[in-house]
């Protein structure tokens, strides 16, 4: 916690709260000031030194330290955002890796990054889907009958009427947003099957 980078309000807001919580008296003892002097920080006459907001917190609990310090000033304090309001970007790509193991992480930087980003999004899948042709190859046909999760495809008539479908279908065409408009909305409901595995 880098006390020194919260701000003034932050700051009252913390003094205010431990005051609420301990009454006058008790917070006058535990932080080991006079009455002047909280008197004068509350109102904002004076700045409140880092000491005495560093004795403030130890009577919050981490719930009640997130309802009043919040935005950019929590952002400071944690050390995302340096003094100089640079941002520490090796700290908030950690925070991000994390949506691998954490599946709420996860879905909200999806939410995040589409109502945010939708055109960069857009870009960025059109240049890497443009990549991918699809073509039907032993490599694609074993996955079906070896790797497949769940049931995977033993019998030799599915295999060769999903091959037909692709070849019909699919054969050669590259991967873009209309192709998956054009599967997905196919009156053969199995192309949609083939589609997902070869993906």
């Amino acid at each position: 916690m880098n006390v020194g980078a919260l701000s003034d309000d932050a700051r009252r807001l913390i003094l205010e709260r431990v005051k609420k919580k301990l009454g006058f008296t008790k917070t006058l003892q535990v932080l080991g000031i006079a009455k002047g002097s909280l008197h004068n920080y509350l109102h904002g006459v004076r700045k409140i030194p880092d000491e005495v907001v560093e004795k403030a917190l130890r009577y919050l609990d981490e719930r009640e330290f997130n309802e009043i310090v919040q935005g950019v000033d929590r952002l400071r304090a944690v050390g995302i955002i340096r003094e100089d309001g640079t941002i520490d970007y090796s700290l908030i790509l950690q925070a991000v890796a994390l949506a691998t193991r954490d599946e709420y992480l996860k879905q909200a930087l999806l939410k995040f990054t589409v109502e945010n980003f939708r055109e960069d999004l857009r870009r960025m899948l059109g240049m890497s889907l443009a990549h991918v042709v699809f073509k039907w190859e032993p490599g694609f046909e074993e996955f079906l009958r070896e790797r497949k999760k769940r049931r995977r495809v033993v019998s030799t008539e599915t295999i060769e009427y999903y091959k037909s479908l692709f070849k019909k279908y699919l054969e050669g065409k590259t991967l873009s947003e209309e192709l998956v408009e054009y599967v997905v909305n196919h009156e053969n409901k199995w192309l949609r099957n083939v589609f997902r595995h070869y993906i």
